[in-house]
């Protein structure tokens, strides 16, 4: 006897009624939702996303409406709930903030063009309930396949769902900004989404794909139905001394890591301006297979005449003279040039560590307690902090996967 397959309304082929178990158990590890039916034979797949609730809306509380791109930011949600539906999810694109309560996922989502920018800035806000490595990663590749500027911030709100909040500035072009990156954002977006809804199981995302393209791709037979045979078939015919010959694929050797910062602003209101402050942290993580040896950290500052940046970071000369009075030598981060003062007036300060630091692979390494003045908070003006690392004795150079970015406007 005989059971049918059906994707959906569609029927994909037939299995043996003895294979079911395995079958059942296969494809629930490959993400489906199988539904097996012994009264009517047959058995029905569901992708991942089936049943998932997924609402789409603009950013409800963003300010700077003068600058805000109402119809085309509707045209990005609408292909992203257009991409998604066909995932299998229930996608509600949405204008009442009150219906978010009873989804499984929330994106916001708000577009700016902006005149005093050069190039685009993508920032994702994201809660605690969907902070994940693998989102971070997508979007960071994503943003920097497109030419954009990737920044994330981890907040905390008052809400049961997880939920991202993105913000895209782009800057004033005679370009049409569907053509060039519209299209683009809405599929990396999703993307990005996917990643995260299916980061506890990253097998299911192959539930998302059609079935058709599946057997196309992995399984050779002169029909479209379920037929895993040939495949079999083939590893079975392989001799059995070209199988002890198979070699495990060596391990390549990495040198590779990963830079980000985490800060917190402070905002102080004064009779005669606002005093803007941020205290942060510059992590490095080794995610290569190698160690990495005595890393030097450039921060470079825009506009550099007014930002101010210290912490527990010791000028060269009192860095060597603490090592002599202690008798031992002193940890910690220095100034790494005589002419730090100047250095950070042009806008680069340079730091190197104290003493000999090396970074094992998976290790994290971290300058902390950033401290990040503001001086001369200018309106409609830019203030932009990156960070760049550098391991001279590994010839590598690491730019960091975020900055810090202030878009400081004037109230209408």
């Amino acid at each position: 006897m005989d059971f049918r397959v059906e994707v959906g309304d569609k029927e994909a082929g037939t299995i043996p009624y003895e294979s079911l178990p395995a079958f059942t158990y296969l494809f629930r590890e490959l993400g489906f939702d199988v539904q097996p039916d012994t009264e009517n034979q047959k058995v029905q797949l569901c992708s991942a996303l089936n049943g998932k609730r997924i609402v789409l809306s603009s950013d409800y509380d963003v300010k700077y409406n003068t600058f805000r791109k109402h119809v085309l930011e509707r045209k990005v949600l609408e292909y992203i709930q257009t991409f998604l539906s066909a995932c299998g999810a229930k996608v509600m694109l949405i204008d009442e903030k009150k219906e978010s309560e009873s989804a499984d996922f929330h994106v916001y989502f708000s577009l700016f063009e902006i005149p005093v920018i050069k190039e685009p800035i993508l920032e994702l806000i994201h809660n605690s309930k969907s902070s994940n490595k693998k989102l971070l990663d997508i979007f960071h590749y994503e943003c920097t396949r497109t030419g954009t500027k990737f920044k994330s911030n981890e907040v905390v709100r008052g809400v049961n769902n997880p939920f991202i909040n993105i913000q895209i500035m782009y800057p004033v072009t005679d370009e049409d900004f569907w053509e060039k990156l519209g299209e683009k954002y809405a599929m990396s977006i999703t993307i990005g989404i996917l990643a995260r809804i299916q980061e506890s199981s990253p097998l299911s995302v192959l539930s998302l794909v059609p079935m058709e393209i599946l057997l196309n791709m992995f399984v050779h037979s002169g029909n479209t139905g379920l037929n895993l045979e040939p495949a079999m078939q083939k590893e079975k015919r392989l001799p059995e001394k070209k199988k002890f010959l198979l070699k495990k694929p060596a391990i390549t050797k990495r040198k590779e890591a990963e830079v980000f910062l985490d800060y917190h602003i402070f905002i102080e209101e004064l009779e005669e301006r606002n005093k803007i402050k941020l205290i942060g942290n510059l992590h490095i993580k080794n995610i290569g297979t190698e160690v990495l040896r005595n890393p030097v950290i450039c921060l470079r500052s825009t506009p550099s005449e007014s930002i101010k940046i210290s912490g527990q970071i010791l000028p060269p000369n009192v860095a060597e003279t603490l090592g002599v009075m202690k008798n031992e030598e002193t940890k910690g981060w220095k100034y790494m040039n005589d002419e730090w003062f100047e250095e950070m007036e042009n806008g680069e300060t340079w730091i190197c560590p104290i003493q000999t630091k090396n970074i094992n692979p998976r290790q994290t390494e971290s300058l902390t307690n950033l401290q990040i003045s503001v001086l001369q908070p200018v309106e409609n003006s830019n203030i932009r902090v990156e960070a760049f690392v550098f391991f001279k004795e590994q010839d590598l150079e690491i730019s960091s996967s975020n900055q810090i970015s202030l878009l400081l406007t004037k109230k209408q």
